[in-house]
């Protein structure tokens, strides 16, 4: 696939077989000798090539296939392409073309996958090519508590040599004449791999000391012992009014790099949707599951996958190159052409999806829940206790429970210094590092008082976590076993992790 200029120039160009660039070249040059101007085909052929082509303001979109291919297929291709192409690129030119070259042929790799064409429409590709990545979330936060880091430094530093100066120069005019010059100021200098103790200040409310707490609901104590390794977010990390350090500062964590994997490893990843009222109701609900399958040895790639689905057949859907009545009557994920084999790059393949939506107050998509109290203490403050409890019919583990509550200011104040929070100038972070099911810590709470005008102002809370090596997912779907495709008996081994994440968790 080719966009082209008039003149046979290839701006980009997506090959689904190998091919040498001489080759291309040839073929690209070919083109423009068989068009001929003012005839209304869009496809020309030579001796072993057949061109499908479309005029696009000023360039061409080139499809090239062997003459057996079907034209009807291909002239279908190529209108989806140009369609890819227009919508990406705000004017068709070379320049703009270029410009978003990486968007377009990741939209053409949509278009097209292990040489087949994919049956998509437009606003599918879109919806794919927006897709976001939790790893990359993972990564921006990191990089965002790396950056507030050193801007602390250079904030502590900078101060630091104010102060030295002022006291310079207060002391000048009576230094005696024989003292030796004070040493010059040491230069600020960020070293974030070597983390330094800062004893945690909170940040000041500007009013008496808090009274008192009403409505302290079920608040539970976090435990010492778990404390060290609760403290693994951001070092902008806020204390009671008596400063006590809640344990030394730990290391920004660094990225996980990708598993090795010589073999079969197959991952079935749930991403949950829910929106949660403020008074601990479930305003709406939704679970959206995949089947990857990752091979790194080329020996493994004919195989067919053994799976139990017990949900309703319609929520499940195979990729189009997969044998969907080999699903459907067995629950078998093979490819349809048996002779073909799944591709063994090593990378993440989606193979079957499905997706689940729980009715109104419907809780079994909901892991856990919040109910939020409010009490006007001072004016223009609030005393908030933010109320959790894990569902009854969920047993597993929950890890590193984040809560990101909107404020209005900096002036903030957390009740229990034993709680773990990162606090930031436009909100605040609570952070559980694991919630076991059926245990002290299945409920719980977080208070603070913070300045704003409303409730209102608090809200929508973003909550995130996880559950890793999970024994079973929303959608009933299990790996039984992995066999070769052409003997159903032959065993292969392989490696399976079930794992649920939030994608859009949220309180209003």
């Amino acid at each position: 696939m080719f966009p082209i200029s008039a003149g046979g120039k290839a701006v980009l160009s997506r090959q689904f077989r190998e091919l040498h660039k001489d080759r291309v070249a040839a073929l690209l040059a070919n083109f423009p000798k068989l068009t001929q101007s003012g005839t209304q085909h869009t496809t020309v052929e030579d001796e072993n090539v057949r061109y499908v082509y479309q005029p696009l303001d000023e360039l061409y979109v080139v499809l090239i296939t062997n003459r057996q291919s079907n034209i009807l297929q291909d002239i279908e291709t190529l209108r989806l392409l140009a369609q890819v192409v227009s919508s990406i690129a705000r004017t068709v030119d070379e320049r703009e073309v270029l410009n978003s070259a990486f968007e377009i042929l990741s939209a053409f790799d949509e278009v097209v996958t292990l040489g087949y064409r994919e049956n998509l429409t437009l606003t599918q590709i879109k919806t794919f090519l927006e897709m976001e990545s939790h790893e990359e979330k993972i990564q921006q936060i990191i990089e965002r508590n790396k950056e507030l880091e050193a801007a602390e430094e250079r904030k502590k530093k900078a101060k630091q040599l104010e102060m030295a100066r002022k006291e310079v120069s207060r002391r000048g005019p009576n230094t005696s004449p024989f003292a030796a010059p004070p040493p010059p100021p040491s230069i600020p200098q960020h070293q974030p791999a070597v983390p330094e103790y800062e004893e945690p200040v909170r940040p000041s409310v500007n009013r008496g000391a808090p009274r008192g707490k009403g409505l302290q609901l079920g608040k539970k104590k976090a435990a010492g012992g778990n404390l060290e390794s609760a403290l693994e977010s951001s070092p902008l990390m806020s204390s009671s009014s008596t400063p006590q350090p809640l344990s030394q500062p730990v290391a920004q964590p660094q990225p996980q790099p990708q598993s090795t994997n010589e073999g079969i490893e197959i991952s079935l990843v749930e991403q949950l949707n829910v929106r949660l009222g403020r008074d601990g109701s479930v305003k709406s609900s939704e679970v959206k599951g995949n089947l990857q399958l990752r091979i790194g040895d080329p020996n493994l790639t004919k195989i067919k996958v053994l799976t139990s689905a017990d949900g309703s057949p319609g929520q499940y859907k195979t990729h189009p190159n997969v044998d969907k009545g080999g699903f459907q009557s067995s629950k078998a994920i093979g490819l349809k052409d048996p002779s073909r084999g799944f591709p063994s790059n090593n990378q993440q393949l989606g193979v079957l999806r499905w997706k689940l939506s729980g009715r109104g107050d419907d809780q079994t998509y909901v892991p856990i829940t919040f109910n939020c109290w409010f009490s006007r203490s001072d004016p223009g403050f609030f005393d908030v206790t933010l109320e959790y409890e894990v569902n009854g019919s969920f047993g597993e583990p929950i890890k590193n429970l984040k809560v990101y509550i909107p404020l209005v200011t900096a002036n903030c104040h957390v009740a229990d210094p034993a709680q773990v929070w990162d606090q930031y100038d436009d909100h605040l972070e609570w952070v559980i590092p694991e919630i076991q099911p059926n245990s002290d810590n299945a409920s719980g709470a977080f208070e603070f008082t913070a300045e704003a005008d409303s409730e209102d102002d608090f809200f929508p809370m973003d909550v995130s976590f996880s559950i890793e090596d999970s024994l079973s997912s929303f959608g009933q779907v299990d790996v039984l076993d992995v066999v070769s495709a052409a003997n159903d008996t032959e065993s292969l081994p392989f490696e399976k992790k079930i794992s649920l994440v939030t994608e859009n968790y949220v309180i209003e």
